[in-house]
């Protein structure tokens, strides 16, 4: 395979002339882990307020179910969103998403009618695709040659959001009631400060403009249309591997007899391994290359998975093989947004949102998929045939480029 086409950096060693992006910036990268907690806190809220929605105003759960497109759509627009920030300066979509995505979703609750709910989420959505593409950028500039350390990080904090927001809103329920939960956009608001106080982002913005000179994103694409390929087979063919553990496993320990509790701890111990497991992985594909790591996930993923539905009897000693399921099937998510960093450093805003939209259209589509299937032969058929497809994963792994990260 020739990789004459692709820079040193997609090779994993970025150019030693190029002073900025060569050093890990431990601030810069704490700061975007922050902000990644700061903004997927309030998506994280959709699961409770779904059912708090549809009680308050009395309609269908199908029609409430539309909340879950109208927040999620919007990040189709990631790829655009980031070669915009590209252009301009990536500090203000950063600083300005959490508080967009802050006051949209804790407004749900007082909304009086649900053509109100949509457009708040559609809000929250825009400010989604506004902020992922531009942040991971951002992260690879301050990784450096840790980028897959700086990336586990970051993605350690939109997990952290996802396991703790849920909590926060039913909390806020619990104690307020629905219409009062607007308190919680609080943190959303403080990020927002904090980033505007101390993120600076005119050197990466800089070696950005320099690094992208005047080739045209579609150049790019075409001259690294081999790697960009096996980028995004591979985070389409994760996403959908991982998908029906992260949807649909509460509802298999249901319908096995399993309490809702069991169910509901399950799926968090399933997250937050999967905290540990990224942190792991983006470490790992910095000392051993990404393709070794993607590799090792995929190997590892579709064994542990058969393993979990053979042995799995409602004790709670079975949940360690679904914490080694969360280390071994979660990495990929920072890995493979480090390796778009690598393939692509002119473009990194544009390219990672291509990445994140594969990510999204894989995961409604996979969650499409697997209900039919569950409706047509049942969930547990469904589980069995879908943990083989972490495998589908090693197909696409020789199109990318072997020393990347290292």
């Amino acid at each position: 395979m020739n990789h004459s086409a692709i820079p040193r950096a997609a090779t994993g060693r970025l150019a030693a002339r190029d002073e900025y992006g060569t050093v890990y910036d431990r601030k810069g990268v704490a700061l975007m882990a922050w902000a990644h907690f700061a903004h997927d806190l309030y998506p994280s809220f959709l699961g409770v307020l779904v059912p708090a929605v549809q009680t308050k105003l009395s309609i269908p759960l199908a029609v409430a179910s539309l909340m879950v497109p109208a927040q999620q759509m919007p990040s189709i627009l990631q790829p655009f969103i980031g070669y915009l920030a590209d252009r301009t300066s990536r500090r203000w979509f950063v600083i300005l998403a959490p508080a967009t995505a802050a006051v949209s979703l804790s407004l749900v609750g007082l909304a009086p009618h649900f053509a109100v709910v949509v457009l708040l989420l559609l809000c929250s959505g825009i400010s989604s695709a506004a902020f992922h593409a531009p942040a991971v950028a951002l992260v690879g500039e301050f990784g450096g040659r840790h980028t897959g350390r700086a990336m586990a990080i970051f993605m350690t904090g939109g997990e952290l959001a996802r396991t703790l927001g849920p909590l926060l809103i039913t909390a806020a329920i619990a104690f307020l009631t629905l219409e009062d939960t607007a308190v919680v956009m609080a943190v959303g608001l403080v990020a927002a400060v904090t980033l505007y106080l101390t993120l600076d982002t005119r050197a990466g913005d800089e070696a950005s403009r320099q690094r992208r000179g005047e080739q045209p994103l579609r150049r790019l694409l075409r001259r690294r249309w081999l790697p960009m390929t096996g980028l995004l087979g591979v985070t389409a063919l994760n996403t959908v591997s991982v998908t029906p553990m992260t949807f649909f496993l509460v509802k298999l320990l249901q319908t096995r007899g399993h309490s809702d509790l069991y169910g509901g701890v399950a799926l968090s111990t399933l997250y937050a391994s999967g905290i540990i497991g990224g942190l792991i992985g983006g470490t790992l594909s910095d000392r051993l290359g990404r393709r070794p790591t993607l590799a090792l996930s995929a190997l590892l993923t579709a064994p542990l998975t058969l393993v979990y539905l053979a042995l799995e009897n409602g004790s709670w000693a079975v949940l360690g093989l679904i914490v080694l399921i969360g280390l071994a099937a979660m990495p990929p998510r920072s890995v493979t947004l480090a390796l778009a960093n690598d393939i692509m450093p002119e473009a990194r805003g544009p390219v990672a949102g291509l990445t994140l939209a594969t990510s999204f259209v894989a995961q409604s589509l996979a969650a499409l998929g697997f209900g039919a299937l569950a409706d047509l032969i049942g969930i547990e058929p469904a589980f069995w045939w879908s943990a083989w497809v972490s495998l589908l994963g090693l197909l696409f792994i020789p199109l990318i480029p072997p020393v990347s990260g290292k």
